[in-house]
């Protein structure tokens, strides 16, 4: 978020903040992300899935919500394949009125449509459906991914 330097100004801005404010205020980057029901494996339980299954690579990726309803999402310092793009601006966003809800579209995929269960000048958590096969059979799960405001 901006910072701001009065203490009195501080608490206006942060009164007067929408949710697009709080969502287009910088680059998020995804900082955990757990499913329920957990996964079972040799009778071990695992919600974890940022921990277990998103390889390093991937986790210094940045997200842009820009203001005029696209995404820029950047590979950050460390690429999974050094051909790809370093930045892609392909995908578009929506927030509901109520800031409740946010729509994911990249061109040729579904929507992705989440629940925003926080999102202020830190966090951004949002809560999804994912039908993933983890290697134990296709499964329905409830995703709930953390974002941190960098």
């Amino acid at each position: 978020m901006v910072v701001t330097f009065s203490a009195c100004k501080k608490d206006d801005d942060n009164n007067s903040k929408t949710p697009i404010d709080y969502l287009t205020a910088g680059n998020w980057k995804v900082t955990g992300m757990t499913i329920n029901p957990a996964i079972t494996v040799l009778g071990i339980e695992y919600s974890d899935v940022y921990t277990l299954f998103i390889e390093d690579c991937v986790k210094d990726d940045l997200i842009k919500f820009n203001t005029d309803g696209t995404l820029t999402e950047d590979e950050g310092a460390t690429k999974c394949d050094s051909g790809d793009p370093q930045t892609t601006n392909d995908g578009t966003w929506t927030l509901s009125d109520d800031g409740l809800t946010i729509t994911i579209n990249y061109p040729g995929d579904d929507p992705e449509v989440a629940t925003v269960k926080t999102l202020n000048g830190t966090n951004l958590v949002i809560m999804s459906s994912l039908t993933e096969d983890f290697g134990l059979g296709t499964e329905t799960y409830t995703a709930t991914i953390t974002m941190t405001l960098q």
